[in-house]
């Protein structure tokens, strides 16, 4: 049952599309216009939710805002022996986001937001891709609820908590060669043979906080940071198996048709049922699993600086301790199933991003940015799941009034990612190369009751 433990240690990682790890950033897309920058300034439009609590304290009124992220990635592996070259074949990933706030007086301001803080959803061809084993469609989606208080404290100073409620949800498919396969090899029947698709469906739930501050240090400098602490969340589900055919035909007087009792001048075709009498140490009878994942803590720290009335510079530092998912218990409640701990050792990423806001005219603002991302897995464990690398990111996009209560903000983001060697094999190490890019679209409205 090892095709799990390679899963959930390599697959519990965002859609491939945003932050690292499996961390999704992109949330608001007034904040993913200027590169995700919002712990001194959030966005005025109740996103502050997830960004900086703090800065729900002096938005005035009632707010609602809606708005969707389109992931659009693109990748490949080319292996070193073949010079083979895979394309990923992910489809167009929507992460959505919606947020409403309410002032009660010029300081107590309260919201709710949901958002998709973590996330990843990877999928390879199944034909020919050398790593299918590993693992080729991996999806996972893990939503917050988060009710928020935010409260000036003093003119300068703002602060704000939410208490988060997390559902998660796990399906994770992929295709094994059996574990024998020298005794298949010597009856001709080639290593690499698909013979039988797993599939790991799970759910989980769990509480996080996430708090902050803002620090008006004059009329021109601010700064602010805010910090979502980790949670654990526990995952049952179950594991199934869909037998598969694999063209081959075994000729008379093989040794399986003496293991499986059949007429040794029987030809015999090779499939899910005949291969399981040559696998006494594992079962392929699905049933229930469980496992947990640590939901990493995170936070930024930063500053935002206003140059005249119509441009201001911001700039984050942002730290995902990737260093809590260390190890992972696979518990198979089928007792010829046994469980597995693994140990991924991923790195904690650090993020530094600049932005800025242009007021253009009354009704339009322009914004930009950049940000720089480093990799939170390790070198010795780059899969198809997530093939990651340290990233360079540029983003840009525009805020309109279109009402004197309704705006529309719009952004693209560009993800280059360093190219970097991995693995299709655990047992083989790295053996060819990972390249990837991402195209961001986002859409957003806020309306002012």
């Amino acid at each position: 049952m090892r095709r799990f433990a390679l899963l959930l240690c390599a697959g519990v990682i965002p859609s491939l599309g945003a932050a690292q790890g499996f961390g999704v950033y992109e949330h608001n897309t007034c904040a993913m216009a200027r590169a995700g920058v919002t712990a001194a300034r959030p966005c005025a439009d109740g996103s502050a939710i997830y960004f900086s609590p703090a800065g729900l304290a002096g938005l005035s009124g009632t707010h609602f805002s809606v708005g969707v992220t389109l992931i659009g990635a693109h990748g490949n592996f080319t292996d070193d022996f073949r010079a083979h070259k895979t394309d990923l074949d992910n489809p167009l990933i929507p992460v959505p986001n919606a947020y409403l706030t309410h002032a009660f007086s010029p300081k107590l301001t309260v919201g709710i937001g949901v958002f998709a803080p973590y996330g990843l959803e990877t999928k390879w061809p199944t034909a020919d891709f050398e790593g299918r084993f590993v693992g080729y469609n991996t999806d996972i989606r893990s939503i917050y609820i988060q009710p928020t208080v935010g409260y000036q404290v003093h003119p300068r100073l703002k602060v704000g908590v939410g208490f988060a409620y997390i559902t998660s949800r796990l399906d994770f498919s992929t295709q094994r060669v059996p574990g024998q396969p020298f005794t298949f090899a010597a009856l001709g029947i080639p290593t690499g043979t698909d013979f039988a698709d797993a599939e790991l469906n799970a759910t989980g739930t769990g509480f996080a906080v996430n708090f902050g501050g803002i620090l008006k240090v004059n009329d021109r400098l601010s700064i602010g940071g805010h910090w979502l602490t980790r949670k654990t969340i526990t995952y049952d589900g179950t594991a199934a198996f869909t037998r598969l055919l694999t063209g081959l035909i075994l000729p008379p007087n093989n040794p399986l048709n003496v293991a499986l009792g059949l007429p040794p001048t029987q030809p015999l075709p090779v499939d899910l049922l005949t291969l399981s009498a040559f696998l006494p140490d594992s079962t392929l009878d699905g049933g229930n699993v469980s496992t947990a994942i640590t939901m990493p803590p995170q936070g930024t720290l930063g500053l935002a600086y206003k140059v005249n009335d119509k441009l201001s510079v911001m700039a984050d530092y942002q730290l995902v301790v990737w260093g809590w998912f260390n190890t992972v218990v696979i518990d198979f409640e089928n007792p010829r199933t046994p469980d597995l701990t693994l140990t991924p050792r991923n790195k904690d990423t650090h993020g530094f991003r600049f932005g800025g806001e242009y007021q253009y005219s009354p009704g339009v603002t322009l914004r930009g940015g950049y940000l720089y991302h480093t990799a939170s897995s390790p070198a010795d464990f780059v899969t198809p799941l997530l093939p990651e690398s340290a990233r360079n990111e540029f983003t840009l996009g525009a805020g309109l009034d279109l009402t004197p209560k309704l705006h529309a903000d719009l952004a693209y983001q560009y993800i280059r990612q360093n190219d970097r060697r991995g693995l299709v094999n655990i047992s083989a190490g790295n053996t060819g190369v990972y390249q990837f890019s991402a195209h961001l679209f986002g859409a957003g409205l806020s309306y002012t009751f």
